[in-house]
């Protein structure tokens, strides 16, 4: 009697066939994965960047209270937010990140509009408000100190070094 023995293994093949499988399984997960990142990443310098407009507008309410603005625009320097403890980001804790957020009341002194500039050294957001989601970022590596180009006579600057200045 010639009895066969019962193999009950996975040949070279079938076993060659699933780490191909499972290669082309996570080539294809972490080419997703790296856009993921790209859009968390920009999301999170939108969610910074309201978060400092919210420090700008407790800066802005302070210096209405000390007499230094009255009713016209002011622009906070992301340096001066943070060296005031308004903001926990700044040059000093980490070099990347710039930035200014422009306030402007209206003729009134009521109604206010935010506009913000930051940047974390990966990407931008410029002249952006409250609103602004964070695929508006481009890549670039700095943002605007003195609120971009729009804060022109009239406007008090709070800068890093302390100093107010009226252009």
């Amino acid at each position: 009697m010639n009895v066969m023995k019962d193999n009950r293994g996975f040949t070279l093949i079938e076993l060659l066939a699933v780490i191909v499988i499972l290669a082309i399984i996570i080539v294809i997960a972490s080419s997703n994965i790296g856009g993921l990142t790209t859009t968390a990443r920009k999301n999170v310098l939108a969610v910074e960047g309201n978060t400092l407009v919210e420090s700008a507008k407790t800066a802005y309410q302070l210096a209405v209270l000390n007499g230094e603005v009255t009713t016209e625009p002011a622009c906070f320097s992301l340096a001066y937010l943070y060296k005031e403890a308004y903001f926990d980001k700044g040059p000093q804790s980490n070099p990347k990140y710039t930035g200014s957020v422009l306030i402007t009341p209206d003729e009134s002194g009521k109604i206010y509009t935010y506009k913000y500039w930051i940047s974390n050294s990966s990407y931008v957001l410029s002249e952006a408000t409250p609103e602004t989601k964070g695929k508006s970022a481009v890549k670039g590596t700095s943002a605007s100190e003195t609120c971009g180009t729009t804060s022109g006579t009239g406007t008090t600057v709070f800068a890093e070094n302390g100093k107010k200045s009226n252009p």
